[in-house]
């Protein structure tokens, strides 16, 4: 066992992985289908209609994305959570929970971006009435395709990468489950073929990404089930 790792601390990392698998498989997909997706190019495709709702549901767009904080910081505390547990010999492990940071700081931009500044270009745009302005209107889709490059490409990338660095250290800690660990390849492998496809065919991008958030939450409660079972406990302390 790590000497730097106790018993409540093991307990804090599979309360983080537990909840990083239930607000991202499950909180996460509620919240940006029913809660803000009414605002969103998913959803609805006619841009003055989103920046009207948007401008109409202001509080409950805003809510939504102060709710995606947590997914954030849950699924970057999730690298952490149980790469300080796996294999340290083993090469790009650290550099996984780093580029897994770097993620969530990217996409806590892209929140901040929805959060604050689209709000305020739906007002404007409400305000004029029907003679909409053309100007307003790429204003307003350059911050909508910002914010989703920052968020849903870049930062989700960035995350799918920071999982396949954590694979040889998971396939070289004694004790974790095989079957567990191919798990994981699948989940961060099918992240980044999801990815990919955001980048160069979107509209193929849809069935990857579901797949591997269907995926995340077996493998997070997997991982958190095995250090529960104490392989990483200290029985002494």
């Amino acid at each position: 066992m790590q000497a730097d790792v106790t018993r409540p601390s093991v307990r804090l990392d599979v309360l983080g992985l537990f909840l990083a698998g239930l607000i991202n498989t499950f909180l996460a997909l509620f919240d940006a289908a029913v809660i803000f997706g009414p605002g969103t190019s998913t959803i609805q495709p006619d841009l003055l209609q989103r920046s009207a709702w948007i401008a109409e549901n202001t509080l409950r767009w805003q809510a939504g994305w102060i709710f995606w904080f947590a997914v954030t910081l849950s699924f970057a505390w999730s690298y952490f959570a149980l790469g300080r547990h796996l294999d340290a010999s083993r090469p790009w492990r650290d550099l996984a929970i780093g580029i897994a940071l770097i993620a969530a700081a990217v996409d806590l931009v892209g929140v901040l971006v929805n959060l604050v500044v689209l709000p305020e270009l739906a007002h404007a745009l409400s305000a004029t009435g029907t003679a909409q302005d053309p100007v307003l209107q790429v204003v307003f889709q350059s911050m909508e395709s910002l914010a989703n490059s920052l968020t849903n490409v870049t930062a989700f990338g960035l995350y799918s990468f920071a999982g396949l660095l954590l694979l040889p250290a998971i396939f070289a800690t004694s004790g974790y489950p095989r079957w567990l660990a191919w798990l994981g390849a699948t989940e961060w492998t099918i992240a980044m073929l999801a990815t990919i496809l955001l980048v160069v065919a979107p509209e193929l991008a849809t069935v990857p990404l579901l797949i591997s958030f269907a995926l995340f939450a077996p493998w997070v409660w997997g991982s958190a089930f095995w250090l529960l079972r104490g392989k990483w406990v200290d029985k002494s302390a």
